[in-house]
């Protein structure tokens, strides 16, 4: 766009701009411009491309027959009906189709399908078995049914014949690699781990029969429960001997003091003739009451002599007179018996405690060395345990494991061969997609190639520039198309007038 100064303005004119500074920005019209200057090229261009892409997808793009087949998984073989989508068991019922979907998308499901086939039954016209395996995998996928617990393995190949016999092979060994994957391998690994199992715990237990017999051990447990139950007894009698030594000791010594004091001879008895005569006169009186009264001169006179006679034994007359026996003092000699007795008690007791005591520092020290056992002995029988526990339980898994192998193969299998595959009796072809796909791309390499050289050789190319620079006047042409500007339009100063594009083209 060029500006036109009238001279009223707030900055002088400018001189106008050298044709070889000028660059306008190319427009709708120079594309076209260009693109028919171009037409022989991009004609030319688009014809050969486009003859090369209908030819090349009509020969190499052939028809291609697909395959499929489908197969029922079931969440539980015990209950047939298979999970739907949205229930309580949808995410265990996902898990089952990712677990089916990528042992029936293996490898070793591949391979196992091309050793029931042959490689010439993939590759009719030749191939290795890494070609044919290659071949597979680019042909074969699993898709899933919607809301369903259904696969949908799918095989493309470019016969139907060979295609439905690829699939069902497919299939086929899918369902014997998957009891072999769940059951048939099972009993054998497992066997494999319980040998190994039983020999770990062989030598764990003759490890620590090794300890036992080196340590002159019969149980650790039971000899410890043994010697913490003697020891208790041991210090129970112990106590009870030391108790009943200073108990016979205490009463010994009591009965010393006593003995002490007590004199070996004691009076058996003593006779005196005046108690006889006492006697005798007593005996009298009572004889003359039977014939007199007691008033009477006899029993009074003979009340006198018995009166006389208790106040001279009274006043001690008789002390020391009369016969007198003496003899042991029998209760002394008792005391005596029973302090000896107690004495060799309490003796017994000590010699007893002292036993004890050898006995109970024996148990001690024998306890003590058990107890310093213990970690080494702890580890070994832990390691006796652990080894049992493995051993248990592979021999519970292996039992299962051989259960299910037993079983019949239908009876332990959670998929259904719902529908076989069948040959296709239409096929799809890429060809017109390929024809369309090589005319869309030689249009627009065409167009493109016929751009670039409509405006290198219109703004680019020197020798076009140097014969355009002479006749350049944008001044005169654009007065001679629009006129003289006016300086004012509606009250408002006009500073420049935009020509007419197509006029301008049209000059051109």
């Amino acid at each position: 766009m060029s500006r036109t100064h009238t001279g009223t303005g707030s900055r002088p004119p400018s001189d106008p701009p050298h044709p070889q500074d000028e660059r306008r920005e190319l427009d709708l019209y120079d594309l076209i411009e260009m693109i028919w200057s171009q037409r022989g090229m991009i004609i030319a261009v688009f014809l050969v491309l486009f003859v090369s892409g209908a030819a090349a997808s009509f020969l190499l793009l052939n028809k291609t027959y697909e395959a499929r087949a489908r197969l029922l998984v079931l969440l539980d073989d015990e209950d047939l009906t298979p999970g739907a989508a949205g229930s309580g068991d949808g995410f265990i019922i996902e898990q089952v189709l990712q677990s089916e979907s990528e042992i029936l998308n293996s490898e070793t499901v591949r391979r196992l399908a091309l050793e029931n086939i042959g490689p010439a039954t993939i590759l009719p016209e030749g191939g290795s078995e890494a070609l044919a395996l290659r071949t597979m995998r680019h042909n074969f996928s699993v898709v899933r049914a919607p809301n369903a617990s259904v696969l949908i393995p799918v095989l493309k190949a470019g016969s139907a014949e060979r295609a439905e016999t690829i699939l069902n092979a497919i299939v086929d060994a899918y369902v014997e690699y998957r009891q072999v994957v769940l059951t048939g391998d099972g009993a054998t690994g497992v066997a494999d781990r319980r040998a190994q199992s039983d020999e770990a715990y062989r030598v764990a237990l003759d490890a620590l029969d090794r300890f036992l017999t080196d340590n002159d051990i019969t149980d650790y447990e039971s000899d410890t429960a043994a010697l913490l139950t003697r020891i208790a007894a041991l210090q129970t009698s112990l106590a009870t001997a030391q108790s009943e030594r200073q108990a016979s000791s205490a009463a010994a010594s009591a009965i010393a003091q006593r003995v002490a004091e007590m004199p070996e001879n004691i009076d058996l008895y003593v006779e005196s003739s005046a108690e006889n005569l006492l006697i005798e006169k007593r005996l009298e009186r009572e004889s003359l009451l039977s014939r007199y009264l007691e008033a009477a001169p006899p029993v009074v006179a003979l009340d006198r002599e018995i009166a006389e006679l208790e106040e001279f034994m009274a006043r001690g007359g008789v002390q020391g007179l009369g016969q007198r026996r003496t003899g042991v003092n029998t209760v002394r000699q008792g005391l005596v018996q029973e302090q000896l007795r107690l004495e060799s008690m309490a003796a017994a007791e000590g010699m007893r405690a002292r036993t004890i005591s050898t006995q109970l520092a024996s148990a001690e020290r024998e306890i003590s060395r058990l107890r310093g056992l213990a970690p080494q002995y702890n580890r070994l029988a832990q390691n006796v345990a652990a080894t049992a526990a493995a051993a248990t339980s592979l021999a519970s898994q292996q039992a299962e494991a051989e259960a299910r192998q037993s079983l019949a193969p239908g009876s332990a299998d959670a998929v259904r061969i719902v529908e076989r595959a069948f040959a296709p009796v239409e096929g799809s072809s890429l060809k017109k997609l390929g024809i369309a796909a090589a005319f869309v791309f030689a249009a627009g390499v065409a167009m493109l190639m016929g751009l670039l050289r409509g405006y290198w050789s219109r703004h680019v190319d020197p020798a076009v520039q140097r014969q355009s620079m002479p006749n350049h006047a944008p001044t005169a042409d654009m007065t001679e198309a629009i006129g003289p500007m006016p300086s004012r339009v509606a009250g408002v100063p006009v500073l420049a007038r935009i020509p007419d594009r197509g006029y301008t083209l049209a000059r051109r």
